[in-house]
């Protein structure tokens, strides 16, 4: 099995620093826009050139490339703008359909995983990840432990429950070998090249606290992975309105 990598994640809070993008303009794209989308298809566009399509149907006349970047800046990524609130779209400056379509999306989403048959989740990047944990996983019961197993396109090949109770503190190792065991074992037989571990943690529980709980868990895991020629690409705490990545808090990975 190919050993696949992925990006180095983006910070979990967006709202100050640098901007995504330098500029937001030029104006006069939306033809354009369409012309290409009609000739090849939505699958080769940027997420910015996704949100401004989506934006077409608040704004009927203006082109909607500038606003689509500002939204962007503002929330650090596409899949943020999409987990967010209207009202909060709506402040941020979108308009109040455009707003409505985008907050109703996540939803979609989940409905196209779940039923899609062949058509399996991609989760090669970060915007591809977190919005699957903000739509599919979203309504999961919590708090529990799950395991995203991966070819090696990064392709969702199995998403299933992994037997774990959060410790208080730090884990018991044969129950963390266990844990690492399944994995791995689930890995081979479904033919995966990539893990990423989820823990969805219950409303008000400090998704760091949990990640730090997870160190030997993820420790063990990075360690035994590659002898099967299995990549882990991450193991993240989500809660229901932030969330932890290991990848992002270690500075070997």
């Amino acid at each position: 099995m190919a050993k696949t990598k992925m990006p180095p994640p983006p910070a979990s809070s967006v709202q100050e620093g640098r901007s995504v993008f330098a500029s937001t303009g030029p104006v006069g794209h939306r033809k354009r826009m369409r012309q290409r989308v009609l000739a090849h298809g939505a699958g080769g566009l940027a997420d910015y050139e996704l949100l401004e399509m989506l934006l077409f149907y608040g704004v009927p006349r203006r082109d909607t490339k500038p606003l689509a970047k500002s939204l962007i800046n503002q929330f650090g990524s596409f899949s943020a703008v999409l987990d967010s609130a209207p009202a909060v779209l709506q402040g941020a400056g979108a308009p109040r359909g455009a707003a409505a379509l985008c907050a109703q999306l996540p939803d979609v989403a989940a409905c196209l995983v779940r039923d899609g048959g062949s058509n399996r989740a991609y989760l090669g990047d970060w915007d591809s990840l977190l919005l699957y944990c903000n739509t599919v996983l979203r309504a999961a019961e919590r708090p529990q432990m799950r395991m995203l197993l991966l070819d090696s396109r990064n392709t969702l090949l199995a998403d299933e429950q992994l037997a774990w109770a959060m410790p208080t503190a730090k884990a018991e190792a044969e129950r963390v070998q266990q844990a690492v065991a399944h994995v791995l074992q689930r890995a081979l037989e479904v033919q995966a090249s990539a893990v990423v571990s989820v823990y969805l943690a219950e409303p008000g529980q400090d998704v760091q606290t949990l990640l730090q709980n997870c160190t030997p868990f993820v420790a063990s895991l990075r360690k035994a992975a590659p002898l099967l020629a299995v990549s882990v690409h991450d193991h993240m705490v989500v809660g229901t309105s932030a969330w932890a990545s290991a990848r992002q808090m270690a500075a070997d990975w």
